[in-house]
């Protein structure tokens, strides 16, 4: 019988050596709802060896639409709870680690320590911002992911890049930053945001670093408009810049 990861290794830039280097990977996913839900089954498919997801929501009616990682029997139940039942079903070999908590500032040390890439399954740019903040200060490759209506964009910020989130969505209003609640989301865009946010993991898992795509991808699949954008680095940015963390340090302030 063939293995759980024989066509997968088939694939020449993984290998046998690159579904090695997987197995012995840690991972921290920040959201598990629509885009979480996603890059989940992803990477436990993958056969990442920890994979750590953070979520304080319970799950709702409304997700389901969307959040395909859940069904009727998972309504009003914790969405971490209810995404490692499901998780641990898709693949048993790998280590699974939920955590009910809302990431913040003050809990970051101890929630994101540890891991080889963070990856963004959150829908709010002040939880973003703490993951960048805290991949910058540490050195950890930031996989960010944003969607709503039809559109969507994805990018990974290396540590060695003196570039991270806030050069591309700038001095972002929190408030009017535009959400699935706000503005309304169709489920394709998710699969496409986080087809490529799944493969650049993957890329960053391996050691195929050169082929980790360095601009910003976006989509908008009701416009049927694709592309790809060079980020410029903001010489006054805080963080790249001014090596100073605000989402970490100063937690009335993103």
């Amino acid at each position: 019988m063939p293995g759980r990861y024989d066509v997968q290794s088939k694939f020449p830039p993984i290998g046998e050596e690159g579904q090695e280097k997987m197995a012995h990977a840690r991972v921290v996913v920040v959201g598990v709802g629509g885009l979480g839900s996603f890059l989940l089954q992803h990477l436990v498919r993958s056969g990442v060896g920890l994979l750590r997801f953070v979520d304080f929501d319970k799950v709702d009616l409304s997700n389901l639409q969307r959040q395909i990682l859940y069904d009727e029997g998972d309504v009003g139940k914790a969405k971490v709870e209810s995404a490692y039942t499901h998780l641990k079903a898709i693949n048993s070999t790998v280590e699974l680690d939920p955590l009910q908590d809302k990431l913040t500032g003050q809990n970051a040390e101890d929630v994101l320590s540890g891991f080889d890439v963070i990856v963004d399954g959150s829908d709010n740019y002040e939880v973003r911002f703490v993951m960048n903040d805290f991949a910058k200060k540490h050195g950890i490759p930031f996989v960010f992911g944003s969607v709503a209506g039809a559109y969507g964009m994805a990018k990974v910020f290396l540590p060695e890049e003196p570039l991270c989130l806030r050069d591309v969505v700038g001095n972002i209003d929190l408030a009017e930053a535009p959400t699935a609640t706000s503005g309304g989301l169709i489920s394709p865009i998710l699969g496409v945001v986080t087809g490529f946010m799944a493969a650049e993991t993957i890329k960053l898992l391996v050691g195929a670093v050169d082929n980790v795509e360095k601009k910003l991808f976006v989509a908008d699949l009701w416009q049927n408009q694709w592309a790809k954008i060079n980020v410029v680095s903001d010489p006054g940015c805080v963080v790249c810049q001014g090596k100073y963390y605000p989402a970490l340090e100063d937690f009335n302030h993103p």
